[in-house]
């Protein structure tokens, strides 16, 4: 994510709060966002080399993948969790969702925006997969797993029935406005839940499984 993106995410949280960041990378901006807003700040991370750099900035990272780190946690133990640059790795991201929504009942996601007007050119163009992370690797080096856009993303969260707070969309020269979904190289929304979403309900793999005793023949009714 770009600098744009972080200084964003500075500018909306209040200070003081409680936030857990998920996927900490080398904790750079999870101390400076410590040192800008006074936050009480935690982090998950899977790497066990970034988990080290994070301990020698002081900061309280577990090591683990993010659905690990978040079942350590009971509910509402955070007013913001921050998932930056992470979400479109994520092979389960409503599964991510629903967890984080029961740890805090506020999420900020920053994302890649797959139909920047870039993307589009180089897959009509080159014919092949558009290489847009910050180290232009190609696809099968890159860490991605979901491939959305900004209009996806809005459509997703009208189906779940989650509230976006705010937005903010960016590329490489500032922040962008006008046709987020063609201009924009990346997004920034801050979430909460309705009362009614789908996320506040467990899904079937979640939920409680009852008890059935077989009848005298073996059978299960």
């Amino acid at each position: 994510m770009n600098d744009f993106v972080y200084s964003k995410v500075i500018e909306w949280i209040p200070p003081g709060s409680r936030v857990l960041d998920l996927g900490s990378g080398d904790g750079g901006f999870l101390a400076q966002l410590v040192q800008a807003r006074s936050v009480r700040g935690e982090g998950v991370e899977k790497d066990p080399e970034m988990v080290a750099r994070c301990v020698e900035r002081g900061l309280i990272v577990h090591q683990g993948d993010i659905l690990d780190g978040l079942d350590q946690y009971g509910d509402d133990s955070f007013d913001f969790i921050l998932l930056l640059g992470t979400f479109q790795e994520l092979l389960s991201p409503e599964t991510v969702l629903r967890e984080s929504f029961r740890v805090s009942r506020q999420v900020i996601v920053g994302y890649m925006n797959f139909a920047y007007w870039r993307s589009r050119l180089q897959l009509v163009f080159s014919g092949r997969s558009p290489r847009q992370t910050s180290n232009g690797a190609p696809w099968y080096e890159s860490p991605n797993v979901q491939f959305f856009s900004v209009l996806d993303f809005e459509d997703f969260c009208e189906v779940k029935d989650i509230r976006r707070l705010r937005l903010a969309c960016f590329s490489d020269r500032g922040s962008i406005g006008l046709l987020p979904n063609l201009r924009a190289s990346e997004a920034l929304v801050w979430l909460t839940l309705a009362p009614d979403s789908a996320l506040n309900r467990k899904a079937p793999n979640e939920s409680a499984v009852q008890s059935v005793t077989p009848d005298a023949a073996g059978r299960i009714p």
